[in-house]
């Protein structure tokens, strides 16, 4: 038993360090665009069965109210319920282990090989696939009709304007993020039932 804030908790012995570990590592390397929160809850709660969901809810709610990012304050604290002082530090040290072996390693071979025309062209291709992916997702995720048309008419301006046309960022945003406030502010005062 170990005490936290004047309670106990009991720790589970089942679930070693290294168990703790490796379970993090795998979430952190495939938690892809953020969400880690999820993934937590896909892992921890439903597949692995370490703690309830009323537990990793409380921490959910916790990690609400402290800042930081929420992936990485439910890891403590899930890391800390099952095993102390040691098993959040394992946690933590699983969850970002990965991301930022990855990082590192495409960071070196960026600065190696970063001046290659293929390399060049493999990035506009994947910038062109993430700004569709941003439009399809947009459109499949609640941006239809005429409320989703200003946003997505934003997001097209922006990429002709940056993308098509080469303007600085510096100066295409401050520009157009004025106007999207203002039509966000227009559409939110005609009211719900309007914009369906």
């Amino acid at each position: 038993m170990e005490r936290v804030g004047g309670n106990p908790v009991a720790l589970d012995a089942r679930i070693g360090l290294t168990s703790l570990f490796f379970a993090f590592l795998r979430i952190g390397c495939t938690s892809f665009g953020g969400g880690t929160a999820g993934w937590l809850y896909r892992d921890i709660v439903q597949r692995r069965g370490w703690i309830d969901e009323s537990t990793y809810l409380a921490g959910l709610a916790l990690g609400q109210a402290l800042p930081g990012p929420n992936g990485i304050k439910l890891t403590v604290l899930i890391g800390h319920r099952l095993h102390g002082a040691a098993g959040a530090g394992a946690a933590l040290a699983g969850l970002l282990a990965g991301p930022l072996a990855i990082t590192i390693g495409l960071g070196a071979t960026y600065a190696r090989f970063g001046e290659h025309p293929t390399v060049h062209a493999v990035l506009d291709g994947v910038a062109a696939a993430a700004v569709g992916l941003t439009f399809a997702a947009g459109i499949h995720g609640g941006l239809r009709g005429a409320a989703g048309l200003v946003p997505l008419a934003i997001g097209a301006v922006t990429v002709l304007c940056v993308g098509v046309l080469g303007w600085p960022m510096l100066i295409v945003i401050p520009c157009l993020a004025p106007v999207s406030i203002a039509l966000a502010w227009v559409e939110r005062r005609r009211g719900p039932g309007l914009t369906k």
